[in-house]
């Protein structure tokens, strides 16, 4: 059966906007299995139980592992291979001398994960992760931008990581929410007020926007203008 890897950011995303009980929803369209590994897990739950801003969110999505919405996935081989990864890809760039720490352990665990069970998409809302995946140079650029200083490549490692990680795709919580958006699950919240639709579909790209979602503003238009000409 299809397996579709989390990473945390989507999973949060999905809690802080009050959108969870879509996972249930967006699995039985999706027709296969939805999976975190166990250093999301911990990211998700352990860690947030041990605070008091993040409980109530961590027991929700305890609850989804509870009801099997969620599998959790336990393999040392994945945890071989993150680390590996994350080894890799935390010396692509280089500042000051210093190798930059990009990746952490849940966003390299779902990469593995997928990888070695041969599935093509994770789901992530990382920016940093997307671009090194998709236009790594691009990412060069980013981090000069943000420090305003020369940001340097490690070619073997960014060929090393490119070719380990070939062939993987990332979608965000923004398509979660368009797909379930056009799937009519979100139809409740059509009220009576003007142009209804579009209030819907910003407010849910907005939302996960403002909690980590890797989406622009200009993307939201654009989104929103495709989504309404369907």
């Amino acid at each position: 059966m299809k397996t579709l890897f989390f990473d945390t950011g989507p999973i949060i995303s999905l809690t802080t906007n009050n959108l969870l009980w879509l996972l249930p929803k967006l699995k039985e369209a999706f027709n296969g299995e939805f999976a975190i590994t166990d250093g999301v897990k911990f990211e998700l739950v352990q860690k947030p139980l041990e605070t008091k801003k993040f409980k109530f969110e961590a027991l929700q999505v305890q609850g989804m592992i509870e009801q099997r919405v969620l599998d959790v996935i336990t393999s040392p081989a994945i945890r071989q291979k993150a680390a590996y990864l994350q080894n890799l890809a935390n010396r692509i760039y280089v500042i000051r001398r210093q190798p930059m720490q990009i990746l952490q352990q849940g966003e390299c665990e779902t990469l593995a994960a997928a990888l070695l069970s041969n599935v093509p998409v994770i789901v992530c809302d990382e920016r940093i992760t997307r671009t090194l995946l998709e236009a790594p140079h691009q990412l060069q650029e980013l981090y000069e931008r943000r420090l305003h200083e020369k940001v340097e490549v490690n070619d073997q490692a960014l060929h090393e990581f490119t070719k380990a990680v070939k062939g993987i795709k990332v979608i965000r919580s923004v398509e979660l929410v368009l797909i379930a958006y056009e799937k009519g699950f979100l139809d409740q919240f059509l009220v009576k007020v003007p142009n209804v639709r579009r209030e819907l579909l910003e407010s849910l790209l907005w939302g996960v926007k403002l909690h980590g979602a890797a989406i622009s503003e200009d993307e939201i238009a654009e989104l929103v203008k495709m989504e309404l000409k369907r």
